[in-house]
Order: structure tokens, then C-alpha cells, then sequence
């Protein structure tokens, strides 16, 4: 997969040259193993692992340790049970150079069966910003990690006794519970992560089905999780070879755990499970939980990232996207769901959609090319130049990779045939798109092996050659664009100068647009007037508001004559519509309808909260797709829809005067909220070609709103039935 993280404007104003590129390193190959990406782009990431106690083969362990962390580029790593003290481990880590660790106070006392110890290893970089760091137990271990833009991180290293120490369990499960609880009343993005002794798999059911058991005592630590927003992304797998993160003889299981506050979730990106089975290293295998480096590096509140316009996000090029790497894609989400249909059937449809969730997003982040942008981002330059930059800038790195062969022959091996003979086709079809700036379009050889001869100089000399054709169309092409735009808006100033002063007075001036900005909230209580200043409280002071802006009454109307003249008519039975179609309306859809409105949907929409495009949906594998088709009928048949659907963000619209408000409606009511898709989306479509299948002038007012967030949504589709049963 190529970089796609390209700052294009840095490129337009310094395009590079082509036979420069002597700051490219060996690593930088695109023939070199190290050049496929181990992990998510602009990522950090926090690792939890039981190494099961240094003080056996200690050295071993710490070189293993080492080792592990090197390969997998671990920015936070937390090792429980070390059975050591601090002094012991701190000694030990020496070998790790590039790490600093932070651990808790070692419990010696005699009536203790489990010895604890946990410990937390910061790579250099990033241990610069440790604020502090408390020991609160022998097996909880809290650092608290301060950023540029009142970023606060607080990371805690757990380490839960397993049954057979029950007091020290539940002293260390309700140590947890209260240190939680405290971050987030300090307003810390927090995670956990650690060793549970608990198995998440079959709590499951529980949450889901059985709340009032989910609730006991015994289950408190998962219920306060769960409830709370927090998210583990931890693949699961319930086939017969899964992988887990403990295994002992037959015994393979999901107890080590890497949760994620709300305020740090949103900058999930996918979460791993890494096999040490054969290293001897532990009967755990470590987990790794992934998060975009975005929120390390630029990330502030939201409302002052917005009036600070710093705030970034990770968006997916999915212009830039080969059919190879959509079948990989496909592929590697299939792979992903690897469950039974009839255990997946089973559960509530809020599990289902998590599942799905975690593995699409889980493919979509280890295959599709993304980057991170500014959160106003805007495409500033036209399509058919950005994808020439990239085509551009694919044919500058083969050509580095074969100077490295031109300077280094002795590391041509047959797998650079292979990779050449991927290459070699994108080579060709750029020399084809691009024919009328060749003299001749260049003939490469099918094989490195054949270059051997005249140690790649002829293939160097004709991809230099080519690289320096395109460079010159790209100046070519950029400078045109430059100039269409200035005319283009020289245009629309002069028509503005007749037909909108204000805008042509804005522009002159350069004004910047007016923007709201939901930095905080009053709340006019006639005895108990509040301010809200915390993003929280704001986020969910502003859901409640337009949830509950309009009230839902309890029962529908008993009959078509009891509603308003100006619904009576829409609701009124149309002699042009035959009665008979509404009895299959509500009739779950067949793959093939559900894959036909997958496919009529729009390409280039912004994503909700969900982060799930149109594009990956279209693009989802038969195992997938099935799965998902089953969570669909479900929704069907229960008349309810996954939480995760009822999520939307809401931006309102600033206008230069107040909008008309009815009475008794303040003027924040009068702004409005815009929804964007999500999955919901697909699921309403059945509804509106089912309505308006047998007349085009068939209007149902509200179906519409299927796909907002309403609590009360799945009063709607029975009262659905309802009219269309009286019409």
C-alpha cells in the first residue's frame, strides 16, 4: 500500500526533483520488506502483556521484551506481573534503551498469593511529556502524560488476581472502578489495560440480554465499562484455532484488555493480537491497541480546536484506491468475521453491529490509504491533478528503489521479481494515461533479473527520463490550474459586484465565514439555572435538545380523520395504489434487494460518527455482506435499530439574521441540525422504493427521519404499520 500522506501544497510550491532523491533512504525501497507497513500510518499505540514474573529467566524475558517492542514500534507497553520491585525492573530495563518505565510498589506481605507488579514503558519521545506517575496498588499503576493543547492522557496498568484470591480481586477491581471514575471527573482521555482474569466473551450475553444479572456485584467491573462508553477493540474470534490472548494446553481464552475512554475512542484505529506462542515468552500473547497520532500532536478540546481551527482528522483517499487493494479489503474483513451466522443470528443487534463495526473499520485502516487533514479541510486541487501528483510520486519512488539496486546488485533476490511484476503494471497504465507526453511510451522488461547486465542503467535512464516528463506536465497542469482559479474568482467578484454586494464586499475585505461555535450552554431553569462548559455535558445538552425539540406523542392517531388538514391529504388512501402492496412492506429484503440499495448509494458522502463510508459497504466480501444482511432482517423483525445508528453529529447552520421562531421556541431551536449518513442510511432506502414503488406521488413526511437519532425510534416503525395498514 502507498503513502498517501502528501502535503500537497508544500509540493506545488517545491515540487522535488526527480533526480534528487538522495534523502530517500534503503528503508525506503519499495522492493524492501521494511517498506510494507507493520501498523496504522501517523499512529501511536498502547500494548498490554503478562510476561508471568522476571524472576525467572529474567534476561531471556528482557531481551524478548526488547524485541517485541522494536518490532512492533510500542509507544506505551504495559507488562503486568513482573514480580519484582521498582528497583529490580528498573535495572533490567536498561536493556531497553529507548524506553523509560514507570512501576508500582511490589506487596510482599505473606498472606498475598498473587505478587503483582506492574510497569509501564514509554518510549523516549513521549516519556518527556509523564507528569506524574502514582502506584495506587501492587497491581494498579497510574501515569499521567501532559501535551501541547491541554491534551491530558492518564494511562493505567492493571493487574487483576484471578478467582482463588477473591478480597484481592474485588479490593483491586473496586480500586479500578474508583481510579476511573476520578479521571473521568478530571476530564483525562484514559485507558486501561492489563491482565482482567475476566472473560468479556461471555459477558456478553449478558449486558445484551440480561441486564438485571449484568448488574450484580460480581460483574460490576464490565457493567461500569460498558455502560460508561468504554470500547475494547480487541478482534474476537470464536473459531476452533483463534488465536486469544491466554492459552494453556486446550485452554484458549480472551482475558488481557486494552479499553479506551469515549473522549479517547474516537481516535481508535484497530486493535491486534500478536502470536508469541513459539518464543517461550509467556502463556499470554500480548495485545495491541492502535490510536491515530493526531490527537498526540494537535489535539485540543473540541470547541477551542475548533476556534483555533487546529483540530485534525483521518480521512480515507478512496480516489487513490486500486481494485487489488478493494479485493484485499474485502478479503481481509471476511477473514475478520470469522463466526457462525447461526451465533451471530443470536445476539442483540447492538452486539451484532459492534462486531461488524470493529472489523470493517479494523479492514479499512490496515488496507485503505488514508491521512490526517485539518479539520477544514477542503480538496484544493482539481482530481485529475491530484491523482497525477500520485502517479507522479509512485514512479519517483520505483525510481529510487532501482538506483538502490544500481548501487547494491548484490541485494537483487527473486522477491523483487515478484514485486516488480505488480509494479510493472501500474508503470504501464501511467505510461499509457499519460502517452502525449512521451516521444514514445517506454518498454520495461518483465524481469529485474534481465538488468543484471548493464547493472540497471538503461532502466534507470528511462525512468528518469519518464519521471522528468511527468514533473514537467504536473508544473504545466498546476499552473494552469492556477490560473483558471484566479479567473474563476475574479469573475465571481465582479458578478457579485451587481447582483451580492455582501459577498463581493466579504470578499474584498477577506472576511472569514461566520461560524457557531457550541463552546458552551445555558440552561435557562426557572429555579436551577446551569452554564456548561465541559464538551461532555455540551455534547449531551445538545443530543437531548434536538431529540427531544419536538415531542413524540405516546399513541398515534386513531384514525386518518383525527390528524390535521395538512397530513389528512397526504395520509389518504390514492385509488392509483393497490391496497395489496403493503402487505410484503415490512418483509425483510433479500440479499440481492439489500446489495441493489447498497449500490445506488452515493459515492463521496461524509461518513458519521460511525466512520463507515458507502464505499466500504459496496465493497464488502459475501461473509460480510451476509452478516450484515442479518443484522438487517433483525432490525426488521425487532423493530429496533443498534445504538451506534441513533448517533449523529449535529452541526447548525449560521445565517447573517435570526430565522423565524414559533412561539415559545427559543432561537437556538430555530437553527438546524444537519444528520450525515450512516449504515442506517441503506436500511431507511427499503422503506422509500417500498413506498414509492407503485406511485411516484406517495409521500409518507417523516419516513425520512428513519436514519436520525430518535429514543423513541423504535416506536416508529410499528406506527409505520399502522398507517400504512389504514390507508
Amino acid at each position: 500500500m502507498t503513502d498517501n500522506n502528501f502535503d500537497y501544497d508544500s509540493f506545488v510550491r517545491n515540487p522535488p526533483n526527480p533526480i534528487d532523491i538522495d534523502s530517500l533512504t534503503l528503508q525506503d525501497s519499495l522492493f524492501s520488506s521494511a517498506s510494507l507497513p507493520l501498523s496504522p500510518r501517523n499512529s501511536f499505540n498502547i500494548s498490554s502483556l503478562n510476561i508471568n514474573g522476571l524472576k525467572m529467566f529474567s534476561q531471556n524475558k528482557i531481551e524478548l521484551l526488547n524485541d517485541f517492542f522494536s518490532l512492533k514500534h510500542i509507544s506505551f507497553g504495559g507488562v503486568v506481573d513482573t514480580h519484582l520491585h521498582p528497583k529490580q525492573v528498573h535495572f533490567l530495563s536498561k536493556r531497553l534503551s529507548n524506553y523509560t518505565v514507570f512501576s508500582s510498589v511490589l506487596d510482599t506481605s505473606q498472606h498475598v498469593r498473587s505478587f503483582g507488579g506492574v510497569s509501564l514503558f514509554i518510549e523516549n519521545s513521549l516519556a518527556s511529556h509523564v507528569h506524574t506517575y502514582t502506584s495506587l496498588s501492587s497491581r494498579l499503576l497510574s501515569v499521567d502524560l501532559f501535551f501541547k493543547g491541554n491534551v491530558k492522557l492518564r494511562i493505567f496498568v492493571v493487574y487483576i488476581p484471578p478467582t482463588s484470591d477473591q478480597s484481592l480481586r474485588d479490593e483491586t477491581i473496586d480500586l479500578l472502578i474508583l481510579a476511573l471514575t476520578d479521571a473521568k471527573r478530571l476530564g483525562f482521555h484514559h485507558a486501561v489495560c492489563g491482565d482482567f482474569n475476566m472473560h468479556l466473551d461471555q459477558f456478553y450475553p449478558l449486558f445484551f440480554n440480561q441486564p438485571q444479572i449484568a448488574s450484580k456485584r460480581i460483574h460490576r467491573l464490565f457493567n461500569f465499562l460498558l455502560t460508561n462508553g468504554y470500547v475494547d477493540f480487541t478482534p474476537i474470534n470464536f473459531s476452533s484455532t483463534s488465536l486469544g490472548t491466554y492459552h494453556r494446553a486446550d485452554v484458549v481464552s480472551r482475558i488481557d484488555y486494552v479499553w479506551s475512554c469515549p473522549l479517547l475512542k474516537r481516535f481508535l484505529l484497530t486493535s491486534v493480537i500478536f502470536d508469541v506462542r513459539d518464543l517461550s515468552f509467556s502463556d499470554h500473547n500480548p495485545v495491541i491497541t492502535y490510536y491515530d497520532f493526531s490527537f498526540l500532536s494537535s489535539s485540543l478540546k473540541p470547541a477551542r480546536a475548533r476556534q483555533l481551527q487546529r483540530c485534525s482528522r483521518r480521512i480515507f483517499s478512496f480516489d487513490s484506491v486500486t481494485p487489488s487493494q478493494w479485493e484485499d479489503f474485502s478479503a481481509y474483513v471476511d477473514t475478520l468475521c470469522d463466526i457462525s451466522p447461526v451465533v451471530f443470528a443470536s445476539w442483540h443487534v447492538n452486539r451484532m453491529c459492534e462486531y461488524l463495526h470493529t472489523n470493517i473499520i479494523a479492514g479499512a485502516n490496515a488496507i485503505l490509504p488514508a491521512r490526517t487533514v485539518g479539520n477544514n479541510h477542503t480538496p484544493k486541487l482539481p482530481k485529475d491533478l491530484e491523482t497525477l501528483i500520485q502517479h507522479y510520486r509512485f514512479l519517483n519512488h520505483v525510481l529510487h528503489s532501482v538506483r538502490l539496486l544500481h548501487k547494491y546488485p548484490h541485494t537483487l533476490s527473486s522477491s523483487h521479481d515478484r514485486k516488480w511484476s505488480g509494479y510493472l503494471t501500474r508503470l504501464n497504465n501511467i505510461f499509457k494515461l499519460y502517452k502525449s507526453v512521451f516521444s514514445s511510451i517506454p518498454v520495461l522488461p518483465s524481469t529485474l533479473l534481465s538488468c543484471r547486465a548493464d547493472n540497471f542503467n538503461s532502466l534507470f535512464r528511462m525512468l528518469s527520463h519518464a519521471s522528468k516528463s511527468l514533473r514537467g506536465l504536473h508544473l504545466l497542469k498546476e499552473k494552469e490550474f492556477q490560473d483558471s482559479s484566479i479567473k474563476a474568482h475574479l469573475e465571481t467578484r465582479d458578478q457579485n459586484f451587481d447582483t451580492d454586494i455582501s459577498s463581493f464586499i466579504n470578499s474584498a475585505l477577506s472576511r472569514s465565514c461566520r461560524r457557531i461555535v457550541l463552546d458552551r450552554v445555558f440552561i435557562d431553569h426557572p429555579t436551577t439555572p446551569r452554564l456548561l462548559t465541559d464538551p461532555d455535558d455540551i455534547s449531551d445538552a445538545v443530543v437531548n435538545h434536538f431529540q427531544n425539540a419536538v415531542p413524540i406523542k405516546s399513541s398515534p392517531p386513531s384514525h386518518i380523520s383525527a390528524l390535521p388538514d395538512r397530513w389528512r391529504s397526504a395520509y389518504s388512501p390514492m385509488d392509483s395504489v393497490s391496497p395489496d402492496i403493503y402487505g410484503s412492506l415490512l418483509s425483510p429484503p433479500s440479499l440481492e434487494e439489500w446489495i441493489s440499495t447498497v449500490s445506488s448509494m452515493p459515492n463521496g458522502k461524509a461518513p458519521g460518527p460511525s466512520m463507515i463510508t458507502y464505499e466500504m459497504l459496496k465493497h464488502l466480501g459475501p461473509v460480510a455482506n451476509s452478516l450484515l444482511l442479518i443484522l438487517i432482517r433483525k432490525c426488521f423483525a425487532s423493530a429496533d435499530i443498534p445504538d451506534l445508528w441513533r448517533q449523529a453529529m449535529v452541526f447548525p447552520i449560521p445565517k447573517p439574521h435570526d430565522w423565524v421562531v414559533g412561539a415559545g421556541q427559543s432561537p437556538a431551536e430555530a437553527k438546524a441540525p444537519i444528520h450525515p449518513p450512516s449504515v442506517g442510511k441503506p436500511y431507511q432506502i427499503p422503506f422509500q422504493l417500498g413506498s414509492s414503488a407503485y406511485g411516484a406521488s406517495l409521500t409518507i413526511p417523516w419516513i425520512n427521519t428513519i436514519s436520525i437519532p430518535y429514543p423513541h425510534l423504535s416506536q416508529k416503525i410499528p406506527h409505520l404499520s399502522y398507517h400504512l395498514s389504514h390507508i
